[in-house]
This record gives structure tokens, sequence and C-alpha cells, in this order.
């Protein structure tokens, strides 16, 4: 008998070969950012760049417009015709945030593994990558990172902070996709 190899279960690996994104590349993503403190969850789309590689871009197109560019040690973010460019090494949850999804884009295993303590579930087809912080200091601002996607692609990302607060960003196939790669 003979089992399709899409049915096995999935190598972390395999998925990032696989689903890693050639830059420069740009996908549309819908956003929605839940808090305790928020009547209901705040919703952003816009798109997202892998420009090239330790170069990162955000654009929020709704409900307002702010640009988020993250290169090297730090980001710069646009918002009302006004910059304002922070350094990385302030935030060290946000560094390892920001060098998980990159990790993932470039298909660095290796990389992703040094910062956090990764399970994978579910098959080729439709996967799941749990992802928890190994720093206990970045822990204390980010409890868990999910990352699901299909043979080709990432197509959510979940970020779990602490007090019941947590993003959900899905990825491509949220309005026209034209020319994109995920």
């Amino acid at each position: 008998m003979l089992i399709s190899a899409t049915t096995w279960p999935a190598e972390l690996g395999a998925i990032l070969e696989n689903t890693a994104v050639e830059p420069p590349a740009r996908v549309s993503f819908r956003e929605e950012r839940h808090n305790p403190i928020f009547k209901e969850p705040m919703v952003l789309t816009g798109h997202l760049e892998y420009m090239e590689s330790g170069v990162l871009r955000k654009t929020i197109d709704t409900p307002f417009a702010e640009d988020i560019l993250v290169e090297a040690d730090h980001v710069i973010v646009w918002r009302d015709d006004k910059a304002q460019k922070l350094p990385l090494n302030r935030s060290r949850a946000l560094q390892v945030i920001l060098g998980a999804i990159e990790a993932v884009l470039a298909g660095d295993q290796e990389r992703l593994e040094a910062s956090f303590r990764c399970e994978l579930s579910g098959g080729e087809d439709a996967w799941t990558l749990q992802m928890t912080p190994l720093s206990r200091s970045v822990e204390k601002r980010v409890s868990a990172l999910e990352i699901t996607g299909n043979s080709r692609a990432v197509t959510s990302i979940r970020v779990d902070l602490r007090d019941d607060e947590w993003h959900l960003m899905s990825i491509g196939d949220t309005q026209d996709d034209s020319h994109e790669e995920p």
C-alpha cells in the first residue's frame, strides 16, 4: 500500500525548506489584536515585505496608516508623516520574535531552535509549529508563538503575550495577492 508523502508526519527541516521565502517578497495580511482592555479585537490589514536578509517591513493600511521597518539593530515606525527610530536592543522579546519570523522565512531551523523549544504537529499539507521561548526574560513578555502553514507557505502567526493578550496574523488570501509569495 502506498501512502502519499503529504500524509506522513511533518519534519521541521522539511517544512522550513518548503516554505522558505526568497527575498524580495510581499504578501497581504489581516491581524487581530486581542487585549482584555479592548471591547472587541482591533483588526489591522496591510502587507508584509521580506525585502532582503535582515530587513522586514510591515505596512498597515487599515484602520490607520503605519509603516514599520525592521533593519539590522533598529526599528523605524512611520505614522502621520513622522518617523521614530527605536533601537532593537531595548526589547529582547521583540528581537527574539522578529528573529523567529525571519528564521521561518529564511528556512533557518538552527536559528529558530536557538531561541525556542519547537513542537511540530500535523502533516505537510496542514502543520502547526508551537514555539516556546527558551529565555526566561523573553518568556516574561511572550508566552508562545504558533505558526501554521501548508506545503507551500506559512498561513498564520499567533503571538501569545502575557495577561491574556494575543495577536493572530492571517497571511495571504486576505485580499488580492498579485506577485506574492508569503
